[in-house]
C-alpha cells in the first residue's frame, strides 16, 4: 500500500512540475518593417516592466504573434483577444475603448517631431520661417496614427499612407516632401542603408503633446494593473528616464541639445485626452533652452 501511494506521488510530482514552472505569455504583434527601429524599445521596456512585478505575479513570456497589421488592425486584434499588449499614440477614442497605462512609455518624444527629408531638399528646408511655409510643403504620415489627424488639423498637407513599409520608399520616390518622425525614432531608423540618401533635418521641430501608451483590452485588469505598477515603479526609481536615455534606439538623441536652435512650431492635439497627466514635470522630456 505504501508503494502505491509513493507512485502516485511520483506521477503527481511528474505531471504537475511542468504547469508550475509554465509562464504566462503575453502577445505583441510581430515587427512590421526593419526600418520601424522603435519596435525594439517598446518590446525591451515591455520586459523590463513586466520584471518589477514577478515577484507578485510570477515570470512571463512575451512572444511576437506572426502577424503583420494596421495600427487600427491591432488594436481589433486586442478587442479580440488574439493580442494581449499594443503601444501607440493615445487619443480619446482610444482610451474610450481600450485600457490605457496613463503613463507616457518615451517622455513624450513621440510628440516632438522632426522632418525626415531628401538629403537634395536640404536647402528648400533651409528657406523655411514659419508653419506657414512648412503647410505649403506635403507630409507622408501613417493613415491611422493620431499624428496625422493632429497635423491636418493644424493646417498641414498630410499624405495619408496605410502601411509603414511606405513611407519612406515616397518620400525617397518623391512622393512627399517629408516624413515627420518622433524624436526617439528618427535616428535608429536613418542608419538603415535603405534610407542613406535621406536626412533628419534638425532647424525645425513640430511639438505637440502626445503619449504612447500601453493598451491592454478593457476586460484585462489583471495586465493593465500589473503593467501599472511596474511602469510607476520604474518611474519612481528614475529607472524609465534611465532606460530612455540609455536605449540603442533613442540613447543617440540625447542630451538634445542640437534642438536648441531649432524652429519650433507649436500644434494643438483636438483629441488629447482629459487624462494625460500633462503637468508632471517626472513624465516628459523636453528641449534644452538655448
Amino acid at each position: 500500500m505504501k508503494s502505491y501511494w509513493l507512485l502516485i506521488i511520483f506521477f503527481l510530482a511528474t505531471f504537475a512540475a511542468p504547469y508550475s514552472t509554465a509562464r504566462e505569455v503575453i502577445r505583441v504583434e510581430a515587427i512590421q518593417s526593419d526600418d520601424n527601429r522603435s519596435y525594439v524599445y517598446f518590446v525591451d521596456l515591455l520586459h523590463e516592466v513586466l520584471a518589477k512585478t514577478d515577484a507578485e505575479n510570477g515570470l512571463v513570456e512575451v512572444q511576437a504573434v506572426d502577424i503583420y497589421v494596421s495600427q487600427a488592425r491591432a488594436f481589433q486584434l486586442l478587442k479580440t483577444g488574439q493580442l494581449d499588449v499594443i503601444w501607440a499614440g493615445t487619443n480619446l477614442e482610444r482610451e474610450q475603448q481600450f485600457a490605457a497605462i496613463p503613463i507616457p512609455l518615451i517622455g513624450g518624444l513621440l510628440g516632438i517631431r522632426v522632418p525626415v527629408i531628401r538629403q537634395e531638399s536640404l536647402s528648400q528646408f533651409e528657406a523655411i520661417t514659419s508653419a506657414d511655409e512648412l503647410k505649403q510643403l506635403e507630409a507622408c504620415q501613417g493613415s491611422q496614427w493620431p499624428d496625422t489627424d493632429i497635423l491636418a488639423f493644424n493646417g498641414y498637407k498630410v499624405e495619408r499612407v496605410i502601411s509603414f513599409n511606405l513611407m519612406y520608399s515616397m518620400l525617397q520616390q518623391g512622393r512627399c516632401d517629408y516624413f515627420l518622425r518622433g524624436m526617439n525614432e528618427v535616428y535608429a531608423e536613418l542608419t538603415a542603408p535603405a534610407n542613406k540618401n535621406l536626412i533628419a533635418f534638425e532647424g525645425i521641430v513640430l511639438r505637440y503633446p502626445l503619449p504612447m501608451y500601453f493598451f491592454v483590452a478593457k476586460n484585462n485588469q489583471a495586465l493593465q494593473q500589473r503593467i501599472t505598477l511596474g511602469l510607476q515603479r520604474m518611474v519612481d526609481s528614475g529607472e524609465l528616464n534611465a532606460f530612455i536615455k540609455q536605449h540603442p534606439t533613442t540613447r543617440d538623441i540625447f542630451p538634445l541639445t542640437q534642438f536648441s536652435q531649432s524652429l519650433i512650431f507649436e500644434l494643438t492635439n483636438p483629441m488629447l485626452p482629459s487624462s494625460i497627466p500633462i503637468d508632471d514635470a517626472a513624465l516628459w522630456l523636453s528641449i534644452p533652452q538655448s
